[in-house]
């Protein structure tokens, strides 16, 4: 995808200190950044649009905003953890949204997994308002976030990304600047596609070898050792924990997968890049998730 002119990327007025930052979206990523900020000491204000994640932060000392644009209003840096591009677009863009609230030299930071072409849509609209874009999208799960161990995959001007910085190293452990707005989006979407498709290759082979009849551990743990090995293997267990634990079930983790792969597919699309593996993996994720039978 065509990378943002760097000529429309605001400058914040001034250096960024003691930084108020706000915080949208306290699902399962969403909350555990934010309580990791707050006790950090950060001057906080937070907006979802259930009620118990906002009780949760203002009673650890952030300040709960009633609206999108009351958390823009006072704040210098607005961090998003949303679903989809839609609901980015409708949050960030709409009537009452972001931008409408949004002080000049203040920063958008995406965390959502959305399509690339979507961040530098909304980094088009901010510059006309002077404030900064930056897409930070995040790999280490539910675990990485409440330890502050996440990875982050950030794309937008360099000055913005070293204003953001503190914030960063509060919810990250490592931080890769990876060039103009999208390329943060673009990372996180190889990343998903390689695991998606190593998870794919883990589930054929232990099928497999339950089926000649080989015990399951004792399988994984040859592996494990062996050039079958991957991430997604050694953390079969871990998957299959998430999948029993996951907040909206095994059809909302199926959901949030989809969108992720689809995405993958949609860049690969953009820019004739085939990506065969990652759609076969796409029609056999709900045997890979358990959603429908597997014995076929």
């Amino acid at each position: 995808m065509p990378a943002e002119p760097k000529s429309t990327e605001p400058k914040p007025e001034a250096p960024i200190k003691n930084q108020r930052v706000g915080f949208i979206g306290l699902g399962n990523m969403g909350k555990a950044m934010a309580v990791n900020l707050v006790k950090a000491g950060f001057d906080l204000t937070v907006f979802d649009i259930r009620s118990e994640p906002l009780s949760e932060l203002a009673k650890l000392g952030a300040s709960a905003a009633r609206s999108v644009a009351e958390v823009a209003a006072n704040s210098d840096i607005i961090q998003l953890v949303v679903v989809n591009d839609a609901q980015l677009e409708e949050v960030v863009l709409g009537e009452n949204g972001v931008l409408s609230t949004a002080k000049p030299g203040s920063i958008i930071v995406i965390h959502a997994t959305v399509h690339p072409k979507t961040c530098q849509k909304i980094a088009e609209h901010a510059v006309t308002k002077n404030v900064g874009v930056l897409d930070a999208a995040v790999s280490g799960g539910e675990e990485g976030s409440k330890a502050g161990t996440l990875t982050l995959m950030v794309g937008g001007d360099a000055k913005l990304v070293e204003s953001c910085r503190p914030i960063f190293e509060v919810v990250g452990e490592n931080i890769f600047h990876l060039g103009d707005v999208g390329m943060g989006e673009a990372a996180k979407l190889v990343n998903n596609l390689m695991f998606l498709n190593h998870l794919h290759s883990a589930y054929e082979g232990l099928r497999l070898g339950a089926a000649a009849g080989i015990d399951e551990d004792k399988l994984i743990e040859l592996l494990k050792v062996s050039t079958g090995n991957s991430w997604a293997l050694e953390s079969w267990s871990w998957f299959a924990e998430m999948r029993e634990s996951y907040t909206t079930g095994m059809e909302g983790l199926a959901e949030v997968l989809f969108k992720d792969l689809s995405l993958a597919l949609s860049v690969g699309h953009d820019l004739k890049v085939p990506l065969p593996s990652g759609a076969l993996t796409l029609q056999m994720l709900e045997r890979i998730l358990s959603l429908s039978d597997s014995s076929g």
